[in-house]
């Protein structure tokens, strides 16, 4: 293969990977470690990681977490990015801390860059973490091209590594806001973790009261927003039906869309809610 050729050939992988491709995917392709050496040298490719190569005016799609992505491809190297299956035997899903970083919820330490594969596996990377674990496909979704835990997940599996509840919090405060949560879904999914965080045992709602409170304690002036929003929702938790239709009906008067998004959410959510379901009043 000639060098205009081989380019021609990098070229198609890096258009949907970020502007980067693998020295495996071009090898099978038909590129010689030779062509990518030369290449390298005279500038066309820079080595972006172990076994990953940027070419030339791909920096500004590589450069967001440039780390995280780089250590994906490097998963299932040989597979080009749009032809691996989302839950596959190979697949790697960011999440965790990383998940928290992509999604832009939170203001947590990412040390390591975390993956949840689904079957046991080691990373010669050490800034790689690999947790095993099994996901549904709507535990799964995306964040600057690449497959990340959804919000829910991503605090489950925060609260089940032991994440500061501060730290906790400030990710359900934004998510919250941003309406990527909603409260009456976090509830329960929330519920195992509350006799860990000194809240009763299953109760998800004081555990969501707790994070809260705690994001707003440890991190002053930070959250105002977040906290505005969550704070309303902390008290939505203990209103009645029929407050609840009345704070509906005064929202279109709020200036503030996601408190005005939150009061007619839950609202509708109770109203629509069979009765048998629905969490006594206080």
């Amino acid at each position: 293969m000639d060098s205009r050729t081989a380019l021609v050939t990098l070229a198609r992988f890096a258009q949907g990977q970020w502007g980067m491709v693998t020295s495996a995917q071009a090898v099978e392709a038909g590129v010689s470690y030779m062509q990518l050496k030369r290449m390298t040298e005279a500038g066309l490719l820079e080595k972006a990681g172990q076994g990953v190569y940027l070419m030339i005016g791909g920096q500004a799609a590589a450069a967001r977490h440039r780390a995280v992505k780089v250590a994906w491809l490097r998963m299932d190297p040989a597979v080009p990015a749009w032809e691996r299956p989302l839950l596959g035997a190979n697949s790697a899903i960011v999440s965790h801390r990383s998940a928290a970083m992509l999604l832009q919820l939170g203001d947590l330490v990412v040390r390591d860059m975390e993956f949840t594969t689904p079957r046991r596996r080691t990373s010669r990377d050490h800034l790689v973490r690999l947790r095993l674990g099994t996901l549904a496909p709507y535990e799964v979704t995306w964040a600057e091209g690449l497959p990340v835990t959804t919000a829910l997940r991503t605090l489950t599996d925060l609260l089940a590594d032991g994440a500061e509840a501060g730290e906790a919090g400030g990710f359900l405060a934004e998510a919250l806001d941003r309406r990527m949560l909603r409260v009456d879904n976090v509830i329960p999914e929330l519920a195992r973790f509350a006799h860990r965080y000194g809240c009763p045992d299953g109760d998800g709602q004081a555990l969501v009261r707790a994070l809260i409170d705690q994001a707003a304690a440890t991190q002053p002036g930070l959250w105002d927003r977040e906290r505005a929003v969550s704070d309303l929702a902390r008290e939505l938790l203990q209103l009645s039906n029929d407050q609840l239709r009345s704070l509906r009906s005064l929202a279109g008067a709020a200036k503030e869309p996601a408190i005005v998004a939150l009061l007619s959410r839950l609202a509708s959510d109770r109203e629509e809610r069979p009765a048998g379901n629905q969490r006594a009043s206080r």
